[in-house]
């Protein structure tokens, strides 16, 4: 008969799945380039969904921006969605609010946090509360939501961005418990 010690008992700990979506334009594929290799990388319009596995916390899928129709699929299982949009793009700032209706309707049972990253703010700098009116995001998410001004060619908030995600996503997790049998048989015998 073999003896369980609870050290040698190995957690798993399942990584977060982040989705990254947008307009076409918005600066995605930049922000997914960014938070894989710490630095700006020239980037081409994404066909379909570029994955990365490589981050020891999360897996981020970006996801093209040409078929907004097609972001829903990749919703499933998500415990973070991170909405770009293009700060320096005025008329993509009025767009969007379909998109949030949209959002909202999708992820309505689902327990997602939202970070909406307003990028491009190398290009031109709006105050934040500023461009969330502007683009008339309140009143259409009931998710938990965080804002973030960033730019993937200097790197101004991006990392920032990923981390306040990170943490809101692992306050609402539910405690990681190591599985005891012990414990467990013994709760079993208490019963």
């Amino acid at each position: 008969m073999g003896c369980v010690n609870s050290r040698s008992v190995e957690v798993y700990q399942r990584k977060f799945k982040l989705v990254i979506v947008g307009l076409e334009g918005s600066g995605k594929t930049a922000i997914f380039e960014y938070i894989r290799q710490g630095k700006f990388v020239q980037t081409k319009p994404t066909v379909g969904v570029n994955v990365d596995f490589s981050h020891p916390e999360f897996m981020i899928f970006d996801v093209g921006g040409k078929v907004p129709s097609l972001w829903s699929n990749y919703y499933e299982n998500t415990d973070g969605l991170i909405f770009i949009i293009d700060s320096s793009n005025k008329e993509q700032l009025y767009q969007v609010k379909e998109q949030f209706v949209k959002l909202n309707k999708d992820l309505e049972y689902l327990n997602v946090v939202i970070l909406i990253m307003f990028t491009k703010q190398d290009k031109i700098h709006l105050d934040n509360q500023v461009l969330i009116q502007e683009c008339g995001v309140f009143g259409y998410l009931e998710q938990d939501t965080i804002f973030q001004m960033c730019s993937a060619k200097t790197g101004l908030g991006v990392q920032e961005g990923i981390q306040k995600l990170i943490n809101l996503i692992k306050k609402q997790q539910k405690p990681n418990i190591p599985f005891n049998p012990i414990q467990q048989h013994q709760k079993k015998i208490a019963v």
